[in-house]
Order: structure tokens, then sequence, then C-alpha cells
């Protein structure tokens, strides 16, 4: 049980940091997209603030996902879950999230490698490493991944399950 008590304790921990992150990277948004719009009318357009915006929005989706995930908020069909017995539904919802886990595996090695390939360029109005921006895919795979092993582990523990 104490290994249970450490997953769900780094993965809340976790869920924390990505929320207060995807927050800032939000204002940072908003913030940008705002200083451009007046720049464009009272002076004279700014040449990174889009690609900066763009940037902000890859990290934002990648790091939202994973806090959508933790709290089971993506979309999905569950009607067939619900009325199963209670054993298949867990097995059923250990089979998604295993399935989920193994998606997100995909998503982190290929997310290496890309960033990897891409690792030389440069940003056409920053010059930033655009591996620091593929980065966003392994590390919001990566915290998919640990709130999956949580969901199945508090399944497995009868956390993640409802009655019947």
């Amino acid at each position: 049980m104490a290994v249970v008590r450490v997953i769900n304790k780094v993965s809340d921990l976790v869920d924390k940091v990505c929320s207060a992150i995807l927050v800032a990277l939000l204002i940072g948004m908003v913030f940008t997209t705002s200083l451009q719009i007046i720049c464009r009318v009272f002076f004279s357009a700014l040449s990174w603030s889009e690609e900066l915006t763009r940037y902000f929005l890859v990290w934002s989706t990648f790091i939202g996902a994973s806090c959508v995930y933790k709290k089971s908020g993506h979309i999905s069909v569950t009607f067939v879950q619900e009325r199963l017995p209670r054993k298949l539904r867990k097995a059923a919802q250990i089979l998604v999230h295993l399935l989920c886990g193994a998606f997100f595996v995909i998503i982190v090695y290929y997310g290496f490698k890309y960033m990897d390939r891409q690792g030389n360029q440069l940003s056409a109005a920053m010059r930033i490493p655009m591996n620091r921006m593929y980065m966003a895919i392994p590390v919001g795979g990566s915290v998919m991944l640990l709130h999956a092993l949580n969901a199945i582990v508090n399944i497995l523990v009868d956390k993640g399950v409802a009655e019947q």
C-alpha cells in the first residue's frame, strides 16, 4: 500500500505542477497576443509574438491533455462499461488504461526521436532550438503515462471503480 500512496502523491504533485504551468502558459498566450495587437495597431508588428504564442499553445496542449487525463475529463463512451458486472468493469477499465498507457509509451518514444531529429533546427523568428518546442511531446506523454499508471493502481485497490 505504500507504493500506491507514493504513486498517488507523485501523480497529484505532477498534476498540480502541470496545472500551474498550464495557467502560466495560457496567461503568456493572452499577454503575448494582446501585446501583438496593441503593437500592430499603434506601432509596428512584433516579429516574434506569433511564434511564441504558437509554442505556448503546443506546450499547453500537451500539458493540458495530461491534466484532463488525470481527472478523466477526455470524452469517452462508457455505457458498455457501466452495464458490466463489477469485476468485468474493473477489467475493462484496466484494459482501457493499459491501451492508453501503450499509446503514451509510443508518444514518448517517437517524441524523443522527433525531438532528436529536429534538434539542430532553429525557430524562424526567435532563433531558439526547435527540440525545446518538440520536447512537449515526450513530456506530455510521460505525464499521461504516470497518470495512467496511477489510474490502474487506483482501480486495483478499488479507488477508481464506481459502485453498481
